[in-house]
């Protein structure tokens, strides 16, 4: 049976012979922040840091040959998304008649600060172990006294168990003798430089450069340091004919062939297999839009991110196109899953190539068996999947003439100066209270186009965000409407709020609140006069990043609203977890009062829900009496919508806030 959370007092994590969490107890998931029901059944490995991988994994190789396990240090992930370094060691146990690996961990994040010596010891081991080059030491009998974390990292092998070795079994066969004739005829504080191939712990050999030195009279020392490194031009040589033959030559991928032969690899070492299949949407666009050169860096940006992943037991290849293919050996689905909200993160980041900025999206399909056959099916699982997938998403550009592609250029191009004209601005829409008085405004974006005239959203996001000007244009209507707080404040308005539209992954960068409040400054405005609305659709399980950001803003007077409010997830945890002011009722329940039940239910219980956590509402979009009439029988006391004002230029705006105030609500 696995052991009690009360058997021992350090946190305790149990793993099978495939490296997945068994059991971990209590006080390891204090420690760590960890909810123990998230980690059963997923890889240890999933956790550990890059860096430390391949030390992870030699030791966890070697374990079962040690009767008690060297402590090795490894940086592991917190459930709070940070790094914690943990010292820990290993054992083998049997359990339940399976052979488990139980490790004991501690947390030396701040151990050198107990240190005798100041932490000068630790420092110096971690200064060795981070190096890129190869050192070991040797003692004057030709055995390896210790080596340092770069041969783990290149050459694979577990420094426990390369101590006590003789040097030249690390050696080729037939470069040994060289190497003894030349370090046997090597006089005291002597050194010399060879080359020879040093086996790796796969049985492969890698050509190195080293030097040998001779400090066995050194009193400290007493023995041979041999400091090298991988002869990447001589290796290179050797093995480039091999690696084009399963490699793609224009990412560095495996290609069909090489993903292949590693696939089928993988089946045979057993256990449960997953597969992925990823490709760019509107990849055909893209090429369209920009031309075919920065369609081949977003296929190599997209190949790069893909590869940076680190992930036990996973192959990575390019099928061809904007193809990629991933497998990875797995004991369940939900491992898969989490592979793929991985690659869903690190891939579609926005790509910027010669100062251009281009955003992407990816498609994943996958396929799991618990003990595949073989590779056929999961393929075709997968291909079918994202067949679907494609079959219900917007159809791509596929047969789009060289006009409509020339008019989109055309299009993206003309944004860009409008953006440089100051053709993009804000239009403002007024917000009234229940006696007709405008209390705010909000800044809505528009293209004052000179043909064209006033264009709204809708003509301006899509290509904004395909052209990565999304950001910029933001950016400049913010200001503009700082601007113009600070104007309303100088007319005699400095009671009327400004609402302006934050995207919630902006205000979830750590420079934005003090930016924000910079920019207030430097236009003159006072914070306590702008309300920042944040989409609650794109506002789900907001970061402490974020949270911070909008408490720092509320702490200066700004007000935090959420719009749309009622069409996110969990929208009644949004309000009671998240530090804001208001909400807006989304304009389709309004358009449906007193038609849809739904509709009507809704909006009331929202407006109940406010005003009981005393919360401001405003109901947007309202365009009829009757909806403006049901909305304040129903206790609703702020109004915004077109049977008010549609939204005008800051100009029109100053010329109709006396004329608006002027007309009570119930004139309308």
């Amino acid at each position: 049976m696995l052991p009690s959370p009360d058997d021992l007092p350090d946190p305790l994590v149990v793993l099978d012979g495939g490296g997945h969490v068994r059991f971990v107890n209590e006080i390891a998931c204090q420690l760590m922040s960890w909810n123990a029901a998230d980690l059963l059944g997923n890889s240890i490995f999933s956790l550990v840091h890059p860096d430390d991988m391949n030390l992870a994994l030699a030791s966890f190789e070697s374990v079962g040959s040690k009767r008690t396990g060297e402590l090795i240090v490894s940086r592991v992930r917190t459930g709070l998304g940070a790094w914690m370094s943990l010292e820990l060691r290993g054992n083998q146990r049997e359990i339940d008649g399976q052979t488990m690996t139980v490790l004991i961990c501690r947390d030396i994040s701040n151990r050198h600060a107990l240190e005798l010596d100041g932490g000068e010891v630790a420092v110096l081991r971690s200064v060795m172990n981070n190096m890129h080059g190869m050192i070991a030491l040797v003692d004057p009998d030709g055995r390896v006294r210790s080596v340092n974390g770069a041969v783990t990292r290149l050459l694979g092998h577990d420094p426990e168990l390369v101590a006590g070795q003789a040097f030249v079994s690390l050696l080729h066969d037939d470069d040994r003798a060289q190497v003894l004739d030349v370090v046997s005829n090597l006089g005291i504080h002597e050194s010399a430089q060879l080359d020879a191939r040093f086996r790796t712990i796969s049985g492969d050999y890698l050509t190195c450069e080293f030097t040998v030195n001779n400090l066995s009279a050194d009193a400290t020392l007493g023995g041979y340091i041999v400091s090298g490194q991988v002869a990447a031009a001589l290796s290179d040589a050797r093995e480039r004919v091999d690696f084009l033959a399963d490699h793609d030559r224009r990412t560095g991928l495996l290609n069909r062939d090489g993903f292949m032969k590693g696939a089928h690899e993988l089946l045979r070492q057993g256990g449960g297999l997953g597969l992925m299949i990823l490709d760019v949407v509107q990849f055909r666009s893209i090429n369209e839009l920009y031309g075919e050169r920065v369609g081949d860096a977003v296929l190599t940006a997209v190949a790069q991110r893909i590869d940076d992943v680190r992930w036990p037991d996973l192959l990575t290849a390019r099928f061809g196109g904007d193809e990629f293919v991933l497998a990875v050996r797995s004991a369940s689905v939900s491992a898969i899953e989490m592979l793929r909200e991985r690659i869903r993160r690190e891939a579609a980041r926005p790509i910027v190539h010669d100062g251009q900025e281009i955003n992407i999206e990816i498609r994943t399909a996958t396929a799991f068996e618990a003990r595949p056959q073989g590779l056929d099916s999961l393929l075709a699982s997968a291909s079918n999947e994202l067949m679907a997938i494609k079959r219900n998403a917007a159809p791509e550009s596929g047969g789009i003439t060289f006009d409509a592609i020339n008019e989109r250029r055309v299009h993206l191009d003309q944004l860009r100066a409008a953006l440089a004209s100051g053709e993009i601005q804000p239009f403002f829409q007024p917000i009234v209270d229940a006696n007709g008085t405008v209390i705010a405004v909000e800044a809505l974006v528009r293209w004052v186009h000179p043909l064209r005239g006033v264009l709204g959203v809708g003509e301006i996001l899509p290509i904004a965000q395909m052209a990565g000007l999304a950001k910029a244009i933001d950016d400049q209507v913010l200001d503009l409407s700082l601007a113009f707080a600070s104007q309303l404040t100088g007319s005699g308005y400095g009671h009327v709020e400004v609402h302006v539209n934050v995207d919630p992954k902006v205000i979830s960068e750590p420079a934005f609140a003090s930016s924000f409040l910079s920019r207030c400054e430097s236009h003159g405005t006072n914070p306590a006069q702008i309300v920042v609305e944040l989409t609650e659709t794109d506002l789900l399980a907001p970061g402490a990043t974020a949270l911070n950001n909008m408490q720092t803003l509320r702490r200066a007077g700004t007000h935090v609203s959420i719009d749309d409010f009622g069409t996110g997830y969990s929208s009644l945890s949004h309000l009671l977890e998240l530090p804001v002011d208001g909400v807006k009722i989304d304009r389709r329940f309004v358009a449906g009062i007193d038609i849809d039940t739904a509709a009507t239910n809704l909006t009331t219980a929202i407006l109940g829900l406010s005003e009981s956590l005393q919360l401001s509402c405003v109901a947007e979009g309202v365009e009829q009496p009757y909806q403006l009439q049901r909305l304040v029988s129903l206790g609703c006391s702020s109004f915004q919508g077109w049977l008010f004002s549609p939204a005008v230029s800051a100009t029109e705006m100053l010329t109709l806030l006396p004329r608006l105030d002027a007309v009570p609500v119930a004139a309308h």
